[in-house]
């Protein structure tokens, strides 16, 4: 058998090559143990740095999904985990469900199984929607690590991506008028993901306790046509300044402000404008309801799912994402605000409006919410 002497050269440059990436995974394992302030000896190498380094622990879990409203398609959710270093966590396991509205508030619980994020700390999964149309949430939970997001099955569904600034400028109402008459205009309505932030200026001259957007593409009705129907919205106030309300609801005859009627559910900064906020149901000119009526239970700020309930009763009502005690294996209830229930007698003629409805304090100049989408059963 011949002998090939090795080559030295290539010896000596496999030897460096292995130095380095050892000293470079000494800096990186160092690193991680500083940002941990963990100890180590200068004369640690890798076995013994990789032996004193911490096990991650997941921290957050989040529900995230474009189209919030759907007419039966299913809903693409991506989970996303992250440690408590706020860094995505990958291999973490996450117990998905789908919770399901009923009349009485209770949840009906579906399990979707169980899901592993990659290595990217990331994982996604198709749900279908309910077998009955009203909203839902989907959760996703790992002990007491929860995380979720409303979602709603509807006949007519209009998400961020049918929304344009167009529309929604000339839906823009007060006393004043419509649109360019309004008194004020839309200065940034862009979609950004599943939302979009509509940011509103004030005009001199305007003027008036309310004002709104009307959404067109959720339809017009008359007052015979109310019955039956629910009318929801998913939105957050962005403002965030002390005395704001905003809402969702249905409006009649904005172009005759005197016969000017509103019905919804709102929610309402109190305080130093720190983010508490109350609730506040509007009965405008439907009598004998009286104006607003305002709850001084206080919530984080943060997306609300808007109901306007005209299914026997009219019921304006504003949802809260599940907070309870994270411990609990299952959320026992959404979580409602709003008390008055009004007969659909008190309904007058009209032309009624799916609309935002929201105050414009005089001394501000800039006002600003984010949508979600909004849809009609």
């Amino acid at each position: 058998m011949s002998y090939t002497q090795p080559d030295l050269s290539q010896i000596v440059q496999n030897e460096t090559t292995l130095n380095n990436n050892l000293t470079t995974a000494q800096t990186r394992l160092r690193s991680i143990l500083d940002k941990e302030e963990i100890g180590y000896t200068s004369g640690d190498g890798v076995i013994p740095l990789i032996r004193k380094l911490p096990i991650p622990e997941l921290a957050s879990i989040n529900i995230y999904f474009e189209n919030m409203f759907t007419t039966g398609a299913n809903v693409n959710v991506e989970i996303t985990t992250r440690d408590t270093n706020g860094d995505l966590m990958p291999n973490a396991n996450v117990d998905m469900y789908r919770l399901d509205t009923t009349a009485w508030g209770q949840p009906v619980i579906n399990s979707l199984g169980t899901i592993t994020t990659g290595s990217n700390g990331k994982a996604t999964l198709s749900v279908s929607p309910p077998s009955e149309k009203g909203f839902f949430y989907i959760q996703g939970r790992n002990d007491n690590i929860v995380g979720g997001q409303y979602g709603v099955y509807c006949t007519t569904a209009v998400n961020v991506d049918d929304l344009n600034y167009s529309n929604l400028n000339s839906g823009l109402f007060s006393a004043n008028g419509r649109g360019s008459s309004s008194g004020f205009s839309i200065m940034e309505a862009e979609p950004d993901g599943n939302y979009m932030d509509i940011n509103l200026e004030a005009h001199s001259g305007y003027s008036g306790n309310y004002f709104g957007l009307a959404l067109p593409d959720l339809g017009t009705y008359a007052t015979t046509e109310l019955e039956g129907h629910k009318f929801y919205a998913l939105m957050s106030d962005i403002t965030g300044t002390t005395g704001r309300w905003m809402g969702f609801g249905i409006c009649a005859n904005i172009d005759d402000w005197s016969n000017l009627r509103i019905g919804a559910g709102a929610k309402y900064n109190y305080g130093n404008g720190s983010g508490a906020n109350g609730y506040r149901q509007v009965m405008e000119n439907i009598s004998p309801y009286g104006n607003s009526n305002d709850s001084d239970d206080l919530e984080p700020a943060g997306i609300k799912l808007y109901q306007v309930n005209c299914d026997g009763s009219f019921s304006p009502r504003v949802w809260d994402v599940y907070s309870g005690d994270p411990t609990v294996e299952y959320p026992d209830y959404f979580v409602s605000h709003g008390t008055w229930n009004v007969t659909m007698l008190d309904f007058k003629t009209g032309t009624y409006e799916p609309s935002i409805i929201f105050n414009f304090p005089d001394r501000y100049s800039y006002r600003g919410f984010r949508i979600y989408g909004a849809g009609v059963i």
